[in-house]
C-alpha cells in the first residue's frame, strides 16, 4: 500500500484519526515506536465530550473495559465537604477507560477498512521535506539496526508531548506553567468501599485524586508542589507514603499505610501545559499532545485528543479527497480547536494556584471552600465551570 498519509503516534488521537481518515478511503500509515498497548496509561478519563467523540465516529465502548463510578466525593483537610451521585448526572457521567483496549479498538476498526497499515515497533529518527513538498521518514524496527525510508505525501504528528515531528519543526509554542509535579501508581482498591468512587483531596500544597481502575485498582495520582518528590523519596518510602497520608481522609491514610508494600512502582510526571502556535507547515501537521500538552487537572488530554481528530477529519478528508491544499485545510484545525484549548487551559490553571498554595492567604481562601460550595450562587457558578470541563468548549460534530 501506497500511503497517502503517515500518522505518527498511534494514542487516541492518531488511532481515531487514522480510523476516520482509512474508513473514508485516504490511504493511511499509523506509525507506532511500541510493540503493543500493554503499559501503564495516565489519561484514562473519558468525559462526556470524549464519550461523544467516539460515539460521533462510530466507536462503541460495549467491549471495552471501563467503570462509572457511583459517586464523585471532595475532601478539604480530610473532612469531606461534597458528594455527588452518579445519577445527578444529564448525560454519562465521567467514565474510567482502559486505554489499551480502546486503541487496540480503534486499530482494529483501521484494519477492517482495507485502507490502512501500522507499523508497530517503528520509531521515526528523523525526516526530510523534499523539493516537491513530499516528504521522507526515516524510521528504525524495534530489536534491528536496520534503518528503513519512507517518502508519504502528509504526515501527521501525534505522537505526544515527546512528539519527534513537533521537535523538527520546532514551532513557536505558548507556556502556562504550572508549578506542580503528579505522582502516578496504583495500590489494591479498599474492600470497605463497596461502590466505585472518585475521590478528590485537597490540603495544604497537596491535591490527590484516587479513582477506581477498569483492572480493578486503585489509581492515584497525587499532586505536590513542583520538586518536593525528590526531597520526600530522600527521606525514604515509608516516610513518603507517612506524608502523603496525613493529607487524605483517615480511612484512605490507613489504607495506604497498610497497603505500602503493594504500590506499583510510583512514576512521576512532570506536569507541563503548553501549546504550540502554528500546528501546521507545509505537508504537515500536529495534533493532541503534541499540539497541546494539558494540566492533569480537569482531565481533558485524553478528551481533547479525540476532538482534535473529529475536526481533523472533517477538513482533512474533503481537501485530501478533492486534491486540495493540505495546508489550508490543516490550518483550519489550530483555528477550529485552538479557542477550546486556550479557555480549557486557563479555567485548569486556577485551582492548583488555590489548592497548592501554602501562603496564609492561600488557607483562608482553602476554608471558604465548603461553604461556598454548599451555596445556590456557587453551585450555579460551579456548573457552568464543570459543563467546561465535562462537555468541551465548541460542538464539535463529525461532518463526513
Amino acid at each position: 500500500m501506497e500511503a497517502q498519509v503517515a500518522i505518527v503516534g498511534a494514542g487516541p488521537a492518531g488511532a481515531l484519526l487514522a480510523y476516520l481518515l482509512s474508513s473514508r478511503g485516504i490511504e493511511t500509515v499509523l506509525i507506532e515506536r511500541q510493540t503493543d498497548f500493554s503499559r501503564e496509561f495516565r489519561g484514562e478519563v473519558l468525559m462526556p465530550s470524549g464519550i461523544r467523540a467516539l460515539r460521533e465516529a462510530g466507536v462503541s465502548l460495549d467491549d471495552i473495559s471501563t467503570v462509572v463510578p457511583d459517586r464523585f466525593e471532595g475532601y478539604l483537610n480530610r473532612v469531606r465537604f461534597i458528594e455527588v451521585e452518579a445519577a445527578q448526572f444529564d448525560s454519562r457521567p465521567p467514565t474510567v477507560v482502559s486505554q489499551p483496549e480502546l486503541l487496540e479498538s480503534l486499530v482494529a476498526l483501521c484494519e477492517e477498512t482495507g485502507a490502512f497499515q501500522l507499523r508497530r515497533g517503528s520509531t521515526v529518527r528523523g525526516w526530510v521535506r523534499e523539493g516537491d513538498g513530499g516528504i521522507t521518514l526515516r524510521l528504525s524496527s524495534s530489536g534491528s539496526d536496520h534503518e528503513e525510508r519512507m517518502r508519504v505525501p502528509f504526515v501527521i504528528g501525534a505522537d505526544g508531548r515527546s512528539s519527534i515531528i513537533r521537535k523538527r519543526l520546532a514551532p513557536p509554542v505558548r507556556t502556562r506553567s504550572l508549578p506542580l509535579d503528579v505522582v502516578w501508581f496504583k495500590l489494591p482498591y479498599p474492600e470497605s468501599w463497596t461502590d466505585s468512587r472518585f475521590r478528590l483531596e485537597l490540603g495544604n500544597g497537596h491535591l490527590l485524586i484516587a479513582v477506581r481502575a477498569p483492572d480493578g485498582l486503585l489509581q492515584v495520582a497525587w499532586v505536590i508542589l513542583k520538586g518536593s518528590y525528590g526531597q520526600l523519596r530522600a527521606r525514604g518510602f515509608d516516610e513518603w507514603i507517612e506524608a502523603m497520608s496525613q493529607h487524605t481522609e483517615p480511612e484512605l491514610a490507613a489504607h495506604l499505610i497498610q497497603h505500602r508494600d503493594e504500590f506499583s512502582r510510583p512514576f512521576l510526571l512532570d506536569t507541563a501545559t503548553d501549546r504550540v502556535l502554528g500546528w501546521s507547515s507545509p505537508n504537515t501537521l500536529l495534533i493532541g499532545d503534541a499540539a497541546h500538552t494539558m494540566s492533569p487537572v480537569g482531565a481533558q488530554g485524553l478528551n481533547l485528543a479525540l476532538r482534535d481528530a473529529i475536526v481533523a477529519a472533517n477538513v482533512l478528508v474533503p481537501a485530501l479527497r478533492g486534491g486540495r491544499h493540505f495546508e489550508e485545510a490543516a490550518r483550519q484545525v489550530e483555528a477550529r480547536r485552538g479557542p477550546e484549548i486556550d479557555r480549557i487551559q486557563r479555567l485548569a490553571a486556577i485551582p492548583p494556584r488555590l489548592i497548592m498554595g501554602t501562603t496564609p492567604f492561600h488557607s483562608a481562601a482553602r476554608r471558604l471552600i465548603p461553604l461556598i460550595a454548599n451555596s445556590a450562587f456557587a453551585r450555579a457558578r460551579a456548573g457552568g465551570l464543570a459543563s467546561t470541563f465535562l462537555d468541551g468548549v465548541t460542538d464539535v460534530r463529525l461532518t463526513v
